[in-house]
């Protein structure tokens, strides 16, 4: 199974999205032809990946994390990456359509431990299948949730993230039955999707030579399971924060309050580690 030459990974036009996530990018041209109005269509931001100078210090760090498992060079470059991109308030523009997902997320989370499925389910077009279970609910809502219509890496993140999210809830979180889902729950999926979105935002910005660095498969997962947890721990802090400042998880008001929760994200990311 070698091969005669050195693979040094995706590049920063190879971003670390699976390809079948890709959307058709039919959004908008279906919603005109349904007759919609094409100038009520928002564009998604086409955020490219980086391909300048301006990630290569945080981008060495996090190589050296993924060659050595070094804690402190992953922070640091973490913290350096958020700096790069301007601030904390830069790096949550990078996020794209992940903001609004999260939002939707919630929204529909919290919808459902207050109705029921089969309201909202309804309030979906949609009609609940035979003992279909909360996975199967939640992959069926992806697309109104993640609301997004391009290829490019913000929407593959959103995608991608709400996916892995969807899997935590059902074996880590413990979302078997959506009408049954607690408060604690909703908080934890809501933080994991955070998190997870970051995660993979990052990656794809300055883990460009991920497969290269860490060639061994069992030390690139525990690199990757360290990177992931520093960051979904930290999104936990930003959503505790939140809510302990008196909102609470169930109020809708809490939807329009899910930027100044990513924002608090990258502001911890940025105060921890040191030159």
């Amino acid at each position: 199974m070698g091969t005669s030459t050195q693979n040094k990974g995706p590049n920063s036009k190879n971003p670390l999205v699976p390809t079948w996530l890709e959307g058709n990018g039919s959004g908008a041209e279906s919603q005109q032809q349904q007759g919609g109005d094409a100038s009520d269509v928002v564009p998604n931001p086409q955020i490219k990946p980086e391909s300048g100078q301006r990630f290569r210090s945080p981008r060495g760090e996090m190589n050296r994390f993924f060659r050595t498992g070094d804690s402190g060079a992953m922070k640091n470059g973490i913290r350096r990456y958020v700096k790069n991109t301007g601030g904390k308030s830069s790096a949550v523009k990078r996020m794209g359509s992940s903001t609004k997902a999260a939002g939707n997320l919630l929204s529909f989370l919290t919808d459902v431990a207050q109705r029921g499925t089969d309201a909202v389910a309804k309030s979906f077009n949609l009609t609940l299948k035979p003992n279909e279970t909360a996975d199967e609910l939640l992959l069926r809502v992806s697309d109104q949730i993640c609301d997004v219509s391009t290829s490019n890496i913000p929407d593959a993140v959103t995608r991608s993230a709400y996916i892995e999210t969807v899997i935590e809830m059902t074996t880590k979180i413990g979302v078997t039955d959506l009408n049954t889902i607690t408060p604690e729950q909703i908080k934890a999926s809501l933080s994991c999707f955070i998190g997870k979105s970051v995660t993979e935002r990052i990656i794809n910005d300055i883990g460009n030579n991920i497969v290269a660095e860490k060639a061994n498969p069992e030390q690139l997962q525990n690199t990757l399971r360290e990177l992931g947890g520093y960051i979904e721990g930290c999104a936990s802090d930003a959503v505790s924060n939140l809510t302990s400042d008196g909102l609470d998880i169930m109020d809708t008001a809490l939807v329009g309050k899910i930027d100044e929760i990513y924002t608090n994200v990258f502001e911890i990311l940025e105060s921890v580690g040191g030159e």
